[in-house]
């Protein structure tokens, strides 16, 4: 029965797939920055009304995330598709987001035309470049009566478990006293030599810190003339590693670097840290072990797994702290092209791409099959998430 439903869930997709392919590359077109991504949410949303979907927008308070809901029967198992449609600053849909919210959307509607019962759940989630939309959306609440979430990542390479590292974000400011820098300089209180001497700082506390530990941040404010001693600097920092208790203790040290170029220079310090932290990813190994299966039948091949390897952070990390997640990477370009780059935005819109967006809705629209019919398997995904 399973397998016959799944040979049915891949001839839906295929039938999607000019629907899916036509919203990629409509995203692709428009690029939209964080929280600002009305035309991919309203093209998402209006996908999903045309096939029964039951649409709430502005979830979370949030104006461009949404839930669309499809039920048949049984409230439960829900199962719930995240969709990501942000763009990055200058080279737009450079990490692939344009393929995400679709694919989740196409394993979506081929999963309610199946003979199965339970509940399907889309949530629309802006912001995961900047912003922390998911991490909003789990402190409301939005993701808890989900049995288990899934998304696909585009990348350059496939990865079925691929950690994230926790991230939390830290601004400092330095308020200091102008003065002529030529003139009269000992009159001033250099606010930039308190930021240069934080940053010093941080780079000497790099040495004394664990390998899964990063932090790295930007002057955004440096003054406002050379000859002129600043009176107001600024800086963003982020801190991450593998456990959130770490990145919190690793602050706490950040916090005294910043502190102690206060006081060597005279100036004041301000640091506010950022309120929507990422949580580190939690690998759901059932979740993920099903999805592995379901990629292979279709062809996919799979080489030997680091999920340790080149760590970066993502909110989809407070999603899998909350229920069973998947976030695997899947490879659209065969050859080692990074994220965030017009190279990998050019693959985000081409055959490869969209060939990958389809692969993805099929194995996510397999694997939510599995869930729903298979009652052993969501008891063994739910239960490492009992013991938190």
């Amino acid at each position: 029965m399973l397998t016959a439903i799944k040979e049915r869930l891949i001839q839906r997709v295929d039938g999607l797939s000019p629907l899916l392919i036509s919203l990629a590359k409509e995203i692709h077109k428009k690029p939209e920055l964080a929280f600002e991504e009305y035309f991919a949410s309203q093209l998402l949303t209006s996908a999903l009304e045309k096939y029964g979907f039951k649409i709430e927008t502005g979830i979370a308070g949030l104006e461009t995330a949404f839930r669309a809901v499809y039920q048949k029967g049984d409230s439960r198992p829900a199962i719930g598709f995240l969709a990501e449609y942000d763009a990055l600053p200058e080279v737009g849909h450079g990490c692939g987001h344009n393929l995400i919210g679709p694919a989740s959307i196409g394993a979506a509607i081929a999963l309610s035309q199946a003979d199965i019962k339970g509940r399907i759940v889309v949530v629309g989630t802006p912001a995961e470049e900047k912003g922390g939309g998911k991490v909003i959306l789990a402190k409301k609440g939005i993701f808890n009566d989900l049995d288990a979430a899934m998304m696909v990542h585009p990348s350059n390479d496939t990865e079925v478990v691929k950690r994230s590292l926790a991230a939390i974000d830290v601004t400092v400011e330095y308020s200091g006293r102008p003065a002529h820098a030529a003139a009269s300089p000992w009159k001033g209180i250099n606010a930039l030599d308190a930021l240069i001497m934080a940053y010093n700082n941080i780079s000497a506390l790099r040495q004394q810190l664990r390998p899964d530990v990063r932090i790295h941040g930007i002057i955004t404010n440096g003054g406002a003339a050379p000859n002129i001693i600043p009176a107001y600097t600024s800086g963003i920092f982020l801190v991450r590693a593998l456990q959130m208790k770490d990145a919190k203790k690793v602050l706490e040290k950040v916090k005294e670097c910043f502190a102690a170029a206060a006081k060597a220079t005279g100036a004041k310090v301000k640091i506010t840290v950022g309120e929507n932290a990422y949580e580190a990813f939690r690998p759901n190994y059932p979740l993920s072990e099903a999805f592995r299966k379901n990629l292979l039948s279709l062809g996919i091949r799979l080489k030997k797994e680091d999920e340790y390897k080149e760590l970066g952070s993502s909110d989809v990390g407070n999603v899998s702290q909350i229920i069973p997640t998947l976030h695997p990477n899947l490879d659209i370009c065969h050859k080692q092209i990074p994220h965030h780059t017009l190279e990998f935005k050019e693959m985000a819109c081409s055959e490869s791409g969209m060939k990958g967006m389809i692969v993805a809705a099929k194995a996510m629209a397999m694997t939510a099959a599995d869930i729903i019919l298979d009652k052993e398997l969501l008891k063994r995904m739910k239960g490492p998430h009992r013991k938190i």
